[in-house]
């Protein structure tokens, strides 16, 4: 059975001509090397560097070169510069030389005596898409810790844009959590008066900032909602409520 043995070409062509050189430099040496950036993106270790090797005599073109390979080395010792101890693709080579059959349609199933690898562009696309599910979740998780206080600052800024420097008394609060990636919530309490709660609802989805009054009986579960557009308007909407009585007493509460 031919074996592994370890020289230079020189060493080979002394040996006999049953034993054949496939180190560095010769048309049978392994491309892929120790120390080499693998196609994951770390330095490839000699035990990676011969699966990559065996990949890729598996692979739609390296297939037409192990059959080549696989005639012209049929029953030869394989010379290589690794050593004996170590990984080799010379390995590889002796069983696609030396698999069963004539020789004319090498195995290239099992070079190495194991499952065979999976090819190497599979293992960059897991990476890839691994890569950016990790991306995606650390932007979750980030747009989730500042969802609060992203809200709050919007709500006062467009408030101020809205209705003006009163704005910078409303007292803005986080009110509960939904699509907090992209949709931005917040809620100030105006007073409760004459069984009505009375609050500013402020909201940012896609991009589109509303801020709305927000009339909910205290016993009861009737609730009305009013997009508010300016100061003035959002006194002609307070005008309809029993809070009129105690901010605008001067006229009775009539406009």
């Amino acid at each position: 059975m031919p074996v592994r043995r370890r020289g230079a070409s020189r060493d080979a062509a002394a040996l006999s001509p049953a034993c054949a050189y496939v180190g560095p430099c010769s048309r049978y040496a392994n491309p892929f090397t120790a120390g080499a950036r693998s196609p994951l993106g770390p330095p490839m270790d000699a035990a990676e560097s011969v699966d990559l090797f065996a990949a890729t005599l598996r692979g739609p073109i390296g297939r037409h070169y192990a059959a080549r390979f696989g005639r012209a080395l049929r029953g030869l010792d394989l010379m290589c510069t690794c050593p004996l101890d170590a990984p080799c693709h010379a390995d590889v080579l002796l069983r696609l030389a030396n698999a069963p059959g004539d020789g004319t349609a090498p195995r290239t199933t099992d070079l190495l005596g194991r499952p065979p690898m999976s090819h190497p562009i599979m293992f960059a696309a897991a990476k890839h898409i691994t890569t950016a599910e990790y991306r995606r979740k650390t932007a979750r998780e980030e747009a989730f810790r500042t969802w609060g206080p992203r809200s709050i600052t919007a709500a006062s800024k467009y408030a101020r844009v809205l209705l003006g420097d009163a704005a910078v008394t409303l007292d803005w609060e986080v009110l509960g959590l939904l699509s907090f990636e992209e949709h931005l919530q917040a809620f100030a309490s105006l007073d409760t008066t004459g069984g009505q709660h009375l609050e500013l609802y402020y909201t940012d989805q896609g991009g589109t900032e509303r801020i709305s009054l927000r009339v909910s009986c205290v016993s009861c579960p009737s609730q009305h909602v009013h997009e508010v557009t300016s100061l003035e308007q959002l006194g002609q909407l307070l005008s309809q409520t029993p809070a009129w009585q105690d901010i605008a007493p001067r006229d009775g509460g009539n406009l």
